[in-house]
């Protein structure tokens, strides 16, 4: 029933089952008792560890910590060592609660118990469950490539056992298919967020639903698709007022909504929801709206109120590195880099993007960087002309879009490392800023007062620095870098 999003019929039955246990074993039960081989008081110890086990899993569906921590050891103090089905039921939701108070570390650990005691079972269904929250806390923790890999490991095991169109495997691609987005495969990503969507609003669990709507907006978010995101968010605002989607679900997609906002250049909208949520930079940080401070954060480096941004990104810097939390971490420091750029601090701005790929190189992460537009562009083609991770950067800049570029070309097949984008000089910049505005070689060369075959070189050097082959290209180039203003 609660898998469902019927909590108050799940309460309701547990309820009862408490109740019967109040009244004590009678003659109407006892020969049940006798054949399970169980004393009174075993059996009354089971019934209280199973009701704890479930109402830990009902908490855990809830995200609320401060029900699912004393439930969940309390079933386990109940229950039977042998009871392996509840047991690891209790023990998986022990990890989730690490997980909602943002703690990686302890999640982690918790989690692979969790997973010790979920193989024991034989039970497929839990084996995939468990192994899932490893994947996700793994994602969390900066570590993409091994979450993908057991993502992929239990796709194979639900194909090969028979569960292939399963909400768990649903959860499964929405999953998978959230990392693909991070490591820029967004054809490979979108393709399993859908399917994951599908299977869960079909088999209607609404934790794995909720979950799998986050992937999937995240995916066309990265794909710039925020029509499609936007529809995607209302569906599943429509729902929740039909069933119990989980409130950090709701939470997330209604952070999601304002920051399609804020890519949409609605300020005004995105700013509403921030008041509409009562959210305050100078207040106290909850792991569970980690995502909705973190919009905050855009909308004050939008509106201008930089020192405000940076302080509130300190904050949170703070709390997801004491947490374990390297994506965030990387996501922070990229919007502080942001917030000290738009301050007009290179050098501080540089210093945070550095830290940030510093952690993000070795994960391969690529769209928390590019999604966060021209800014960030720019930065890179800064940091670029500094010598800061040059590989990694050009791989960075190489994976944003232009209008008229298409798709980047992988790294192997491209031009000689002398070739690759490079810093524009000064005389080049006032060359591409005059192409932009249509003027011709000539004209350019008048208003610089330079001959008509240096305006060809300048323009030859900045094809070359590009790596495109005309004008047009070279300013959507350019654009799409954050070397010259939007248009």
């Amino acid at each position: 029933m609660f898998r469902g999003g019927n909590q108050d019929a799940a309460e309701q039955g547990l309820q009862a089952a408490e109740r019967v246990l109040k009244s004590g074993i009678d003659d109407s039960n006892v020969s049940s008792i006798k054949r399970l081989n169980l004393t009174p008081d075993a059996a009354s110890s089971r019934i209280l560890g199973i009701v704890a086990a479930m109402r830990a899993l009902m908490a855990s569906y809830r995200g609320d910590t401060a029900e699912i921590i004393p439930h969940a050891r309390r079933a386990l103090d109940y229950l039977p060592q042998d009871e392996l089905a509840w047991r690891s039921t209790a023990a998986i939701s022990l990890g989730d609660a690490h997980s909602y108070l943002g703690d990686m570390r302890a999640a982690y650990a918790a989690q692979l118990e969790a997973i010790d005691i979920c193989t024991a079972t034989g039970n497929l269904f839990l084996i995939l469950y468990s192994n899932l929250n490893l994947a996700i806390t793994l994602r969390q923790s900066g570590r993409l490539n091994q979450s993908l890999e057991i993502c992929q490991q239990q796709m194979q095991q639900a194909n090969e056992n028979g569960m292939e169109h399963t909400a768990v495997a649903g959860w499964i691609s929405a999953i998978l298919g959230e990392v693909q987005a991070e490591l820029n495969d967004l054809d490979g990503a979108i393709q399993q967020a859908k399917r994951g969507f599908e299977l869960t609003e079909h088999a209607g669990d609404v934790m794995m639903l909720g979950w799998s709507c986050l992937c999937l907006a995240r995916a066309l978010f990265s794909r710039g698709d925020m029509s499609g995101a936007e529809e995607l968010i209302q569906r599943m605002m429509d729902s929740a007022r039909k069933s119990e989607v989980p409130d950090l679900a709701k939470l997330q997609l209604a952070a999601w909504q304002a920051r399609i906002w804020l890519a949409q250049g609605r300020l005004d909208a995105a700013s509403q929801w921030a008041r509409e949520r009562g959210l305050d930079a100078e207040g106290d940080l909850i792991y569970s709206h980690e995502m909705e401070y973190l919009v905050l954060a855009r909308i004050l480096i939008s509106q201008g109120d930089l020192e405000e941004a940076i302080r509130l990104l300190k904050r949170l810097l703070e709390a997801a590195e004491a947490g374990g939390r390297e994506s965030r971490v990387i996501e922070i420091l990229i919007l502080t880099a942001i917030a000290f750029q738009a301050k007009r601090n290179p050098d501080d701005a540089l210093a945070k993007l550095e830290q940030a790929l510093i952690l993000a190189e070795p994960g391969g992460f690529i769209r928390v960087f590019v999604d966060e537009g021209p800014p960030m562009a720019g930065l890179l083609y800064e940091a670029l002309s500094r010598g800061i991770s040059p590989d990694y950067v050009r791989r960075l800049l190489a994976a944003f879009p232009g209008e008229e570029y298409g798709q980047a070309k992988p790294l192997q097949s491209r031009a000689p490392e002398s070739d690759l984008i490079e810093p524009l000089s000064e005389r080049e910049l006032e060359v591409l800023q005059l192409i932009a505005q249509g003027l011709t070689n000539r004209e350019i060369g008048e208003r610089l007062f330079l001959s008509l075959n240096t305006v060809k070189a300048h323009t030859r050097n900045i094809y070359g620095k590009l790596d495109i082959h005309n004008r047009t290209q070279a300013v959507s180039r350019a654009r799409a870098l954050g070397i010259l203003p939007p248009a």
